[in-house]
């Protein structure tokens, strides 16, 4: 199956990931290359255009969002990945590079709290765009479920996800009475819904409508400058709007 990046290699270092990323021969390298493409990664998660973005054309990523390499766009997926996991340190930021003496080579440079949680976010950003760009006539990934998964996963590598389940036994077990009969449970709590473990109630960014034709001239706008190299900062999101944020 055919896919925009190779990661080519993953270095990493006491509190950052790097991973050479590969823009395929044949892919397009910008993303006003195909707008659409680009709305669907806006649709699966609509909070990366106000992530803050230090490149001369916006202080917010959606001000460059319809013009920049593929490999950019990949960062800020990751990022917000990695934010939405609750998992991701107070910052999680992003760097994205030009290797010189190939237009196709990139260096995507991340936080990394932990490499569990990092790698994981790029590779499932990888995949979101591969389908956003390669295969949007196939199902939609889930994004929220994405995420919650993988924040499984790092919480059951650090062996907190177990202590959770053992907690929840423990609870369980103080529950009944001395003959070992569960107390009774009122209606209401009956119905209640079970919050999944150590969630954080989140308020889901609105998803307003993408003005693809405002992204095209904004590409048009750009004619042909020199990529643009930024560094990428934003602290965690919710509802849509930022709270927090610094630059480096």
């Amino acid at each position: 199956m055919a896919q925009l990046f190779n990661i080519l290699k993953i270095t990493v270092g006491v509190d950052k990931l790097c991973a050479r990323v590969l823009v395929n021969p044949g892919m397009p390298l910008k993303t006003s290359e195909d707008i659409e493409a680009t709305a669907r990664v806006y649709y699966l998660a609509p909070a990366i255009a106000k992530h803050l973005c230090l490149g001369d054309t916006g202080r917010e990523f959606q001000e460059c969002m319809g013009d920049t390499e593929l490999a950019h766009l990949l960062e800020h997926l990751t990022v917000e990945i990695m934010n939405e996991t609750g998992l991701g340190g107070n910052v999680s930021c992003g760097r994205t590079r030009a290797v010189p003496g190939d237009e196709r080579l990139f260096d995507v440079e991340l936080s990394c709290p932990d490499d569990a949680l990092t790698v994981g976010a790029l590779s499932s950003a990888s995949f979101m765009m591969d389908w956003a760009f390669l295969h949007a006539s196939a199902p939609a990934p889930d994004f929220p479920g994405t995420v919650a998964a993988l924040r499984s996963l790092v919480l059951n590598l650090r062996g907190e996800g177990e202590q959770a389940a053992d907690a929840a036994e423990d609870v369980e077990a103080e529950g009944t009475d001395s003959e070992g009969s569960p107390e009774p449970v009122s209606a209401t709590e009956a119905q209640a819904p079970v919050q999944p473990e150590a969630a954080v109630p989140r308020q889901d960014a609105p998803r307003r409508a993408i003005d693809t034709e405002g992204l095209r001239m904004r590409a048009k706008m750009a004619g042909h400058a020199p990529a643009k190299r930024v560094a990428d900062v934003f602290r965690p999101m919710f509802g849509g709007a930022a709270s927090n944020r610094r630059s480096e």
